[in-house]
């Protein structure tokens, strides 16, 4: 039997160990599983195909494109603007600057802070990069109206706006 999202349904045999809550979960209308459910699918067909062709980890591609989309940045911001933790960003931007696509230079305001930029290569790499980026965004907002386009960056705000709330919430 096909399920609703085209996958063959298996019955397989139950082991009277096996437990399930009751109610079973219904993760279907489960508004953060859905988002994460698409953002999954959505970077397999978009950046995922950037990352296998640059070479470089999904990680390192993030900080890469943050560069690429807002200039030098303190890896705090690049850590604040895409959801990953200093660690990682410090992990990707070690990688990066030994592969030649960053560089790690001071602040002209304050010589202590550290500024990431990128070198030839890394904005090059930002530009070979652009069209297929850019075809691929437009994919999918050919499937939305105007109207559905703008609702979705209304909505999209707000549930940002909420999850960073939360996540203050719980750093407190």
């Amino acid at each position: 039997m096909i399920s609703g999202n085209g996958v063959k349904k298996v019955t397989l045999p139950q082991d009277k160990r096996g437990k399930m809550p009751d109610p079973p979960l219904n993760l279907m209308e489960h508004l953060p599983f859905q988002i994460g459910m698409l953002t999954n699918m959505i970077r397999q067909v978009t950046s995922d195909v950037y990352v296998r062709e640059s070479g470089l980890s999904s990680r390192e591609w993030r900080v890469l494109g943050m560069l690429g989309c807002k200039g030098p940045m303190m890896p705090a911001q690049v850590a604040a603007d895409t959801g990953m933790d200093r660690a990682t960003i410090t992990r990707a931007v070690s990688r990066l600057e030994k592969l030649g696509y960053v560089f790690t230079g001071s602040d002209d305001q304050d010589r202590r802070r550290k500024v990431l930029y990128l070198t030839q290569k890394g904005a090059t790499t930002c530009e070979d990069v652009r069209p297929i980026m850019d075809a691929k965004g437009q994919a999918f907002e050919d499937v939305l109206t105007k109207q559905e386009l703008k609702y979705y960056y209304q909505i999209m705000a707000k549930l940002q706006a909420k999850a960073k709330q939360m996540l203050e919430e719980a750093d407190d």
